[in-house]
């Protein structure tokens, strides 16, 4: 009986062992094959890993400059939109001021000095010693009665300027006439219609718009700084500071 026991302690001892062999052997088995599982599964998804991170990187990259450029198409549209209105703001100035040079006649007293004294700018820019001035038809007769005065002033500055007189042979035209589209003023002609001093109402509004466009631009738009004027509103808030 004895015996019996013995044995049968052996025979369970050696096959827990045998089991315990097997069990050790197994899980270093199952180790082993999810190390290589693993190293297999990195070996064939990390490539495709790269990939997608580059097409991914690619496509972000696409977004990024597709969503630069949209946005400055909208930048662009919005300056081209932003100066065109004040584009048509300017020109509503410009007209506005066009219309009310009419009104530069109403006084006649001080238009006709005005006529006088724009004859007698044309004389001494025009430069030459044969000229003709033209009027619009509507100013003729108020041309008439100051043009001997224009002319006689006109050699008083020269000659008090150079010390000499000046032979100026000066006549206004009776029968052609500058377009009433000018308004007023004059046009000094020389040397057959070669050479055209263009001083009339239009033209001088002209030379006060291209010489304050920066300061309208300024005062309507804030788009600089102006210079070169300072108004009363200005001068005032800098003596308040």
């Amino acid at each position: 009986m004895s015996d019996d026991k013995d044995a049968k302690k052996r025979i369970t001892q050696m096959i827990n062992f045998i089991l315990q062999e097997a069990r050790e052997k197994a899980d270093e088995i199952r180790m082993k094959a999810d190390e290589e599982f693993q190293i297999e599964k990195g070996r064939i998804l990390n490539p495709e890993r790269l990939k997608l991170n580059q097409e991914f990187d690619r496509k972000f990259k696409d977004l990024e400059i597709k969503q630069k450029i949209e946005r400055s198409t909208q930048v662009n549209k919005a300056r081209l939109q932003v100066l065109e209105k004040r584009g048509e703001l300017m020109k509503q100035v410009e007209n506005d001021g066009y219309k009310r040079l009419s009104s530069l006649k109403s006084d006649t007293n001080k238009y006709k000095e005005m006529l006088k004294n724009l004859m007698i700018q044309g004389f001494i820019r025009i430069d030459e010693e044969t000229v003709v001035v033209r009027v619009v038809k509507e100013d003729l007769e108020l041309a008439q009665s100051i043009f001997d005065d224009a002319v006689s002033e006109y050699k008083k500055i020269w000659k008090s300027s150079v010390g000499a007189s000046d032979p100026i042979n000066a006549s206004l035209d009776k029968s052609r006439f500058l377009p009433a589209s000018v308004i007023g003023g004059v046009s000094v002609y020389a040397r057959n219609d070669k050479i055209c001093l263009d001083n009339t109402l239009q033209a001088r509004l002209g030379v006060c718009q291209q010489a304050l466009m920066p300061i309208l631009r300024g005062r309507l738009f804030g788009v600089v700084a102006h210079q070169g004027i300072i108004y009363e509103d200005e001068e005032h808030d800098k003596h308040k500071e």
